[in-house]
């Protein structure tokens, strides 16, 4: 299995300013070796791991299916750097990548994000969830809670990917549904998974698994 390394960090790091393509074909086989084979494997092994809970879950270790893409579509973005700064792994059912809650592992230049993503129809009024939580306030606590709200997982809100502007009380029913994006997650610092990449990705399998009855609930309710 090819792991995560300071070599990962370091090339997302040089991602951070404005990089044109012909500095990203000078150092594809950095990002090949130390970005996307570690992801690759990460994918394949929380994949198995999401597949006995979720039998639809996409689990193909692909860039455009479980991986995101390195690159932005310019075309909606200008003034930017045609690559970002970090990749994602995101897990949800096969062919339903829009219509679902999204569990993921999100590779940053000094952190990880390690959970669940959900976007802001999960959190209407008239979700899932908020329909269960007018009726019955305290299961969605107690689920939460369960999964490990409040312990090693915090529950944030964000506008954006990789910046959290609010985090949230675990403990209070309307949190569930306060967006505009909400996140159920743990953050791992880069050194972390340098010192036992191997041991981050048991770590980051066992939160994604713990969370799926959560991932569950913004589908369907309690």
């Amino acid at each position: 299995m090819t792991h995560f390394s300071s070599d990962t960090f370091a090339f997302l790091n040089d991602l951070t300013g404005f990089r044109d393509k012909q500095w990203f074909d000078t150092n594809r086989p950095r990002y090949e070796a130390h970005l996307l084979g570690p992801m690759r494997s990460l994918v394949s092994v929380i994949g198995a791991q999401l597949r006995e809970q979720v039998p639809d879950m996409e689990i193909r270790p692909q860039v455009n299916k479980c991986i995101t893409r390195i690159n932005r579509d310019m075309r909606f973005v200008r003034g930017k750097s045609p690559y970002k700064d970090h990749i994602l792994a995101l897990f949800y059912r096969e062919g339903r990548k829009k219509e679902d809650p999204q569990l993921f592992v999100g590779i940053q230049p000094t952190e990880v994000w390690v959970g669940l993503y959900l976007s802001p129809p999960f959190l209407a009024p008239d979700s899932a969830v908020a329909k269960a939580i007018q009726e019955r306030p305290n299961e969605i606590v107690t689920l939460g809670r369960t999964m490990g709200i409040g312990g090693d997982l915090m529950l944030g809100s964000c506008s954006r990917y990789g910046e959290i502007e609010n985090s949230m009380n675990g403990g209070d029913a309307e949190h569930y549904v306060t967006g505009p994006h909400l996140c159920a997650m743990r953050v791992f610092p880069s050194s972390e998974v340098v010192a036992d990449p191997a041991n981050f990705v048991e770590e980051a399998g066992g939160i994604l698994t713990r969370l799926v009855p959560l991932w569950r609930a913004y589908l369907e309710g309690i």
